[in-house]
C-alpha cells in the first residue's frame, strides 16, 4: 500500500525529530591498543549474501592501509530449530554459506575458532519491515560552476510495527556500490506509526539507479552502530559496545530482515 502523500510533511517532521532524538552517549577509547580479532557476521532473510568476515584491527592512527585478513578459521552458524551451516572461506578473511538463508523469528548462534581462539555470538532475527516506497527531490544548494550536476537526495518511507520493540539499519546502493555511512535508529518516537527518512548522507545524481535496504535488526546491533554512527566510515574506530563473546574481540554478529527497493532518479524541473 502506498502512502499517502498528505502525510508527507508531518511525517518528515516526525522523523527529522526521531533522528536528532537524544541517545545514551558511548564513550570510545581510540588510544592505541593491543591488535584484536574483529568479526563482522551478517544472516539475511534471503540466499547468496550471508557472511562473516574476520580481520585484526589496526590503532587508530594507523593509516597504512586496510585490515589484515584472518584466513583458515572455523565458522559455524546454526539456528535454535538445529540447523547448522559451515561457511567456506571464498576470499582471504571473508566467509560465505551459499545454503544459508535466516528465517524471522529464529535465534542464529555463530561459532567461530581462528588462531586458536574461540569466539561466539547469537542474535535474533525480528518479523520483516517493508520498505514501502523511495522519492527523491533536489539537494538546493551554491554551486561552484552553473553547470555542475544537479545533487539529489532520497527519502524512504514505511510503516513500523506495532508492539514491538523494533531497530533498524538503512544502507544506500548506487550503481550497485555501497555508499559510505549509514542511518541506524529505533521506534522510540515511532511506534506503529509512518516512518519518512531522509537518505541524507548520500548524494545521487540523474540516471543514477539508487538501491535503499531496510533492515531489521536487534538491540544489541543497534547499540554497536549507534556508538560508532559518529565516524560514518564502516569501520572500527575503536571498542564500541559489542556482542561477540572471546577474549581480545570486537565486532557484531547481526541476523536482519531486509527489504529493498530500486529507483532510477530521473529530472525533475
Amino acid at each position: 500500500m502506498k502512502i499517502k502523500y498528505l502525510l508527507y510533511i508531518s511525517a518528515i517532521i516526525f522523523s527529522t525529530v526521531l533522528l536528532i532524538s537524544c541517545e545514551k552517549v558511548v564513550e570510545l577509547d581510540l588510544e592505541d591498543a593491543e591488535q584484536m580479532i574483529v568479526i563482522e557476521g551478517i544472516v539475511h532473510d534471503s540466499l547468496g549474501d550471508n557472511f562473516v568476515k574476520i580481520t585484526k584491527s589496526k590503532s587508530f592512527n594507523d593509516n597504512s592501509g586496510g585490515f589484515e585478513a584472518v584466513s583458515g578459521a572455523s565458522v559455524v552458524i546454526s539456528d535454535n530449530f538445529g540447523n547448522s551451516f559451515t561457511l567456506l572461506e571464498t576470499e582471504p578473511g571473508y566467509y560465505k554459506s551459499d545454503s544459508l538463508c535466516g528465517i524471522s523469528g529464529r535465534t542464529y548462534q555463530l561459532s567461530v575458532n581462528a588462531n586458536g581462539k574461540q569466539f561466539s555470538s547469537a542474535s535474533f532475527m525480528y518479523p520483516k519491515v517493508n520498505l514501502d516506497s523511495l522519492s527523491h527531490e533536489k539537494f538546493i544548494m551554491p554551486k561552484n560552476n552553473p553547470n555542475d550536476p544537479t545533487i539529489y537526495r532520497l527519502r524512504t518511507y514505511f510503516f513500523d510495527m506495532p508492539n514491538i520493540k523494533n531497530y533498524y539499519r538503512i544502507k544506500a546502493f548506487n550503481k550497485g556500490v555501497q555508499a559510505k555511512g549509514f542511518i541506524v535508529m529505533n521506534d522510540d518516537l515511532l511506534n506503529g506509526g509512518i516512518a519518512v527518512i531522509p537518505v541524507f548522507r548520500t548524494d545521487f545524481y540523474e540516471g543514477d539507479t539508487a538501491v535503499i535496504q531496510l533492515l531489521t535488526i536487534d538491540e544489541a546491533n543497534y547499540r554497536y552502530f549507534n556508538a560508532i554512527s559518529s565516524s560514518q566510515n564502516g569501520e572500527v574506530p575503536g571498542n564500541p559496545e559489542t556482542n561477540i563473546i572471546g577474549d581480545n574481540v570486537v565486532g557484531y554478529f547481526g541476523a536482519y530482515t531486509k527489504s529493498e527497493r530500486k529507483l532510477i532518479i530521473t529530472h525533475l524541473p
